[in-house]
């Protein structure tokens, strides 16, 4: 015989969670348990299961926009041999251009805070970087993003992508800093002075 423990929750969540059990054919009781067992999982994973939800849906937004997984070694190798073999000002340009049509898919999927939902998807899929930020106050940004792992011809096309996504999103580049593993890119809204 299964015990059963009663829990309270909020009436608005509760119902909330009726219906979802009834679209999905479920009893209450094993859509509850479903959800306590995803609970224990996470907390032994040592993670919020706020976060792990979040994230997935990040990665879900990163899949619909086209991103893929790759090994990054192999990655970073592919980069430098294109590199060496004098397609760098091609390939910039792809990333830029890139980049400028994930700034116009931010601005509308997130069109109240576009540069907000851009920075959380790349945050979240930029592996092995020890820092990266885009912080905007008052029309002007800043992107940093450190990492010891970049070989430089990844952190110029990175760089590039960046760049173009910015633009996009309506901001011109005022100062640009890119070498081995570090970029650093202020900008301003476009149309403002300086």
């Amino acid at each position: 015989m299964v015990k059963r423990k009663m829990l309270a929750a909020d009436e608005g969540l509760a119902e909330q969670v009726v219906k979802i059990a009834e679209e999905r054919g479920q009893t209450l009781f094993s859509l509850v348990n479903e959800v306590l067992e995803q609970t224990v999982r996470a907390h032994d994973m040592g993670l919020p299961l706020k976060q792990i939800v979040d994230e997935r849906g990040l990665v879900e937004a990163a899949r619909e926009a086209g991103f893929v997984l790759v090994v990054k070694t192999l990655w970073f190798d592919v980069l430098d041999r294109a590199f060496k073999q004098g397609v760098k000002r091609s390939m910039l340009e792809k990333w830029r251009e890139t980049g400028r049509w994930y700034g116009k898919f931010f601005a509308a999927k997130k069109p109240q805070n576009p540069v907000e939902g851009f920075r959380d998807a790349v945050c979240n899929l930029v592996w092995g970087a020890s820092e990266f930020d885009i912080e905007v106050n008052d029309g002007e940004g800043e992107v940093c993003c450190i990492s010891a792992e970049f070989p430089l011809s990844y952190t110029e096309l990175f760089s590039a992508f960046l760049g173009g996504a910015l633009e996009a999103l309506g901001y011109r580049c005022t100062e640009k800093d890119v070498s081995k593993g570090v970029i650093r890119l202020r900008f301003k809204v476009e149309g403002e002075g300086g």
